[in-house]
């Protein structure tokens, strides 16, 4: 498998932190239909052809995602769609 691992920190309070960890588990679940478990802020996910977890910390975020091998192709297109829906997620949760 082919992994992207993307770490970044984020300034959310708790009230917006936790607003945009549900968005990012909705997400997962009805866009991707990967099947989502929570445990306190992690989000642990699995797909078709991916899976993952996704760890938001009060000043930090870490994603850990493994492509299937159809997927590995993509992967420079899957990073950069992550990295700009993290970044949509930290910084318009809750405006």
């Amino acid at each position: 498998m082919s992994i992207i691992s993307i770490s970044r920190r984020h300034e959310l309070n708790e009230t917006r932190r936790q607003r945009a960890f549900e968005e990012l588990s909705v997400y997962l679940s009805e866009v991707l239909g990967a099947a989502v478990t929570r445990q306190a802020w992690v989000l642990e996910f699995k797909g078709k052809g991916l899976a993952g977890t996704v760890t938001l910390g009060e000043s930090h975020v870490e994603c850990d995602i493994n492509l299937g091998v159809l997927r590995r192709p993509l992967k420079s297109v899957i990073t950069r769609k992550i990295e700009v829906g993290l970044t949509s997620y930290l910084d318009d949760a809750g405006r």
